[in-house]
């Protein structure tokens, strides 16, 4: 998935319902200044996919940003944030993603699918039936942290720690100009790189079939390197995951039409992406003039590409705000584009066609409405109320 980035200092738009918000911008033009973000707002699919696709024109690293400059600042300019995969561009972020290129293929992913499987039968066999429970705190969140563990090859304890440190990491990836998200991630880092540093060594000397043997496995790379492209693959990969579970759970019950375990399929999970993909926008700071949509953009200035008003261009999809299994037309920015663009996607396809088909068989039923997390860059519920109506 991708992340909110350079031009973030505050969102304007509400947390859980944002949607009205980008069709009355809309309304004002396709690139539009905010004062509360201090960048300017860019809303239409093309110009959205025409500076995603630009790594040299745009750049990802927060450094570029004076409000997260002032936020990272005391970690200095080698913070592992700051030269993350999300956050580098050019060589620095060919070398990272290199790294881990060949174990995110389709056909190695298909590889995983019996242990996704697995993972998810474990999980809704422990979902009571017939009362009400939080499918959020229950199942969404944890189900793809399991996958992530299993992937990574830890053991129970430090899956239990990255259960326990990764909602602090996640905080950061929704802004990294919040010094208090900057304190947090950091003192949640050194817990987990104490413990994984001596895995990722004794792997870098001791393979294994597992993601942290595959990234050390690279001696380019620094050991902190290999343990952070590890945790930003499993933590950007959970953000992604759990928030769409939950989000497009509840839009499934609410559609008028069915839904079965047996219509859920690539149509289907890629119209959840388009309408309530977690992901609502991401910076991006221009390095040379630009014009977008007629609006210039000078070197130095921000951009929020905001991808969740972009799926919903009424000049690229007709009924926009509609949920339609059948639609045709372009993909969504759900995963990003460009140079950028998921590594994750099909691992995060896999886990939410697998987890939606178990959890509908069991025919659930609403309990109540969402409540929605306080984030802006990243849209997911807080708690979800379902009732399974069937062992």
């Amino acid at each position: 998935m991708t992340s909110a980035g350079s031009a973030q200092v505050t969102l304007p738009w509400d947390a859980a319902n944002p949607y009205p918000f980008y069709a009355r911008k809309r309304c004002e033009g396709t690139v539009v200044w905010d004062d509360c973000a201090q960048a300017s707002l860019v809303l239409s699919y093309p110009a959205a996919q025409q500076i995603l696709a630009d790594p040299t024109g745009w750049t990802s690293n927060p450094l570029a940003n004076p409000a997260a400059v002032a936020a990272l600042g005391a970690l200095g300019d080698e913070a592992l944030f700051a030269r993350s995969m999300l956050n580098t561009d050019g060589a620095a972020h060919q070398r990272l993603r290199g790294s881990v290129r060949d174990v995110f293929t389709r056909t190695f992913i298909a590889g995983l699918h019996p242990g996704v499987e697995s993972i998810c039968t474990r999980l809704t066999a422990a979902l009571p039936t017939s009362e009400p429970f939080d499918f959020m705190a229950d199942f969404a969140l944890p189900f793809p942290i399991a996958v992530a563990s299993a992937w990574l090859g830890l053991s129970e304890d430090t899956a239990g720690l990255l259960r326990e440190e990764s909602p602090a990491i996640s905080r950061l990836l929704n802004d990294f100009s919040d010094t208090d998200a900057v304190d947090a991630a950091t003192a949640a880092l050194a817990a987990l790189l104490t413990e994984m540093l001596p895995l990722a060594a004794d792997r870098r000397t001791h393979p294994s079939d597992d993601l942290i043997s595959f990234i050390a496995a690279d001696t380019d790379l620094e050991l902190d390197d290999v343990v952070f492209t590890a945790l930003l693959i499993a933590v950007a990969g959970h953000e992604t995951t759990a928030n769409l579970l939950g989000a497009g759970m509840s839009r499934l019950l609410r559609h008028g039409e069915r839904i079965t375990a047996e219509t859920v399929d690539a149509g289907l999970v890629t119209e959840l992406l388009r309408l309530d993909g977690p992901v609502q926008a991401v910076g991006r700071t221009a390095t040379r003039h630009h014009i977008v949509d007629g609006i210039p953009i000078e070197a130095g200035q921000s951009v929020l590409v905001v991808i969740a008003a972009a799926n919903r261009d009424p000049h690229v999809f007709t009924d926009p705000d509609q949920f339609r299994t059948d639609r045709r037309g372009p993909a969504p920015l759900s995963f990003g584009h460009g140079p950028h663009y998921c590594l994750g996607a099909a691992l995060a396809r896999m886990e939410i066609t697998t987890a939606l088909r178990h959890i509908l068989q069991r025919q659930p039923t609403q309990a109540g409405a969402p409540t929605w997390r306080d984030t802006r860059a990243i849209r997911g519920p807080r708690t979800l109320g379902l009732v399974l109506g069937k062992p």
